[in-house]
């Protein structure tokens, strides 16, 4: 009975304890402070006087004459004091005035650009971006990333560009996500690292960028840096399509056509490849053209199938260049050599 009750009050101090530690208020965060950009101004150095006035000596009593006495001689007459030098004030130098993020990031685009009575220069903007970067504005990180990517106004340095696209993904910039990803899906620090391309590319794709989505459906359907699997790929090439991304648009007419990821159905092709073909894709209308001369899925029409993949062609369309040339090797024989 003792051990009961002993142990009944081991158990309520416990319990007493836990609530004191739960209940105590934790200490709010505070961040620290951004950095001004105002430069200290060295205080004056101390003023600089002239010379001490000197002494004036007394002239002494001189000894008595004969009776017959000489002009009494004039009294030396004081030397005038010197008066201190003019104190000379340093001169100062002239304060820059404090500028907010927002100008400085507005002032960097302007040097970029060459625009609002700017002109145009990449060392400008690497300063002044620089600055706007310092206070934590993620697009001028973002865009300092591709300064140095490109090689604009500095040397092409992909690993500071990685630096600032990691710094400006820091503060959720979308894009900074996406250039991440392709850091790393093209090699551009060392070989391919499709693992973390698909990280970043997954990132940017849960805000909505179209590429990064695309390129979330190729890495899915080729294999890349993960097994193949078709229904994923449907699934983020289906996302980009609706965000209005063209290549995204053929390949689900593709899926469609093939009935790999998605159920057969040539309506849902047709539909998207002149989606695609609307927009200006000249694969859209190189697939859409081949439809039409086959009659896959609709009634054969060779003259508008032809149109359209002419239509390709004319823009540079090696698919629909080739088709041509496959169709009439005579009277397509300019497309003899395409690739």
């Amino acid at each position: 009975m003792t051990g009961n009750r002993a142990a009944c009050i081991s158990m309520v101090v416990m319990l007493f304890v836990v609530a004191l530690l739960f209940a105590a208020p934790a200490a709010a965060f505070t961040p620290p402070p951004l950095p001004g950009d105002e430069e200290e101004i060295a205080p004056p150095p101390p003023p600089v006087f002239g010379e001490e006035d000197k002494e004036v000596k007394k002239p002494g009593k001189e000894e008595s004459k004969p009776a017959k006495a000489d002009k009494p001689e004039p009294k030396p007459q004081p030397k005038p004091e010197l008066k201190p030098k003019p104190q000379t004030k340093p001169k100062e130098t002239p304060k820059e005035p404090s500028y907010t993020v927002d100008q400085l990031f507005r002032m960097g685009m302007n040097a970029y650009k060459g625009e609002n009575n700017t002109t145009q220069s990449y060392a400008d903007a690497l300063k002044w971006w620089g600055r706007a970067g310092e206070k934590g504005h993620g697009v001028a990180l973002y865009n300092l990333g591709i300064m140095h990517k490109n090689g604009e106004g500095t040397k092409k340095d992909y690993g500071r560009a990685r630096d600032y696209f990691l710094k400006s993904a820091g503060k959720k910039y979308a894009n900074a996500f996406e250039q991440l990803g392709h850091l790393y899906y093209d090699g551009l620090l060392g070989k391919p690292d499709y693992q973390e391309a698909y990280r970043w590319y997954e990132q940017a794709a849960g805000q909505k960028k179209a590429f990064s989505q695309f390129r979330l459906g190729l890495m899915h359907y080729k294999a890349l840096g993960r097994p193949k699997d078709a229904l994923k790929a449907y699934y983020w090439f289906d996302e980009a399509a609706k965000n209005g991304f063209v290549d995204a648009m053929v390949n689900l007419g593709v899926l469609y056509e093939k009935g790999d990821g998605a159920i057969f159905s040539r309506e849902k092709a047709i539909y998207w490849y002149q989606q695609a073909a609307d927009k200006g894709s000249t694969l859209g209308m190189a697939y859409l053209g081949e439809v039409y001369y086959q009659g896959r899925g609709v009634p054969a029409d060779v003259n508008k199938g032809i149109a359209l993949l002419e239509q390709a062609a004319a823009k540079n369309q090696p698919y629909a260049q080739k088709a041509l040339y496959k169709i009439d090797n005579i009277r397509y024989i300019k497309y003899r050599n395409v690739k």
